[in-house]
């Protein structure tokens, strides 16, 4: 395994990287942070090695903004170059890592729901049927209490809602039921979309 991919993988898993390769102690720290931030599950379970899920998630990493695509293409080609089968081995190490760590957050969603992301406290999620997941969220939400409003604005379905403080178990519940996290500033925000087209 490269020093680079060393300093990536120490980073992920919160220790201190020996080496100074900014690029992947930051994308690796990135992509700690992102886990930690939504990841609400007791146990993981890692699914067999299957290299067409791992294809899937690296490009939901890159489309989520967690890989730096030019980085990840120049790993690739400095671990192509030696080749050999200790450069075969980091690389399917650094793939096996990301699909991983990416499971935590992916593992157990229905398979209508997706976790997507969660930017500037507004939380992105895909459904097959947007409107049908809206009026569940909505329904559960305010069956545990919550003053929550549905729109559609340009095709997105969303929903707002003020969180009571503290926020009662019941609705943590209905959070935890659809992998979603507990905003930190009471302001729940959730836009569904249909999922995008490859």
């Amino acid at each position: 395994m490269t020093d680079e991919n060393q300093d990536w993988l120490d980073a992920l898993a919160g220790r201190t990287p020996a080496g100074s390769h900014r690029a992947a102690i930051g994308e690796g720290q990135r992509l700690r942070e992102f886990v930690q931030r939504n990841v609400h599950a007791p146990e993981v379970t890692v699914p067999e090695r299957d290299a067409q899920r791992e294809a899937e998630l690296l490009e939901r990493a890159r489309r989520e903004g967690l890989i730096d695509p030019e980085e990840l293409t120049r790993r690739a080609r400095r671990r192509l170059r030696p080749a050999g089968i200790a450069g075969w081995l980091a690389l399917a190490a650094s793939i096996t890592g990301i699909a991983v760590a990416l499971s935590f957050f992916l593992r157990g969603a229905p398979p209508t729901e997706h976790f997507r992301a969660a930017r500037e406290q507004v939380i992105h999620l895909e459904a097959a049927d947007p409107a049908a997941l809206k009026r569940q969220l909505l329904d559960e939400l305010r069956a545990a209490g919550v003053r929550a409003t549905g729109y559609e604005q340009l095709g997105v379905e969303g929903i707002d809602a003020s969180l009571p403080e503290p926020v009662p178990s019941r609705v943590r519940d209905v959070l935890m039921r659809h992998h979603l996290s507990v905003p930190s500033n009471g302001i729940l925000r959730i836009e569904i979309a249909a999922p995008s087209r490859p």
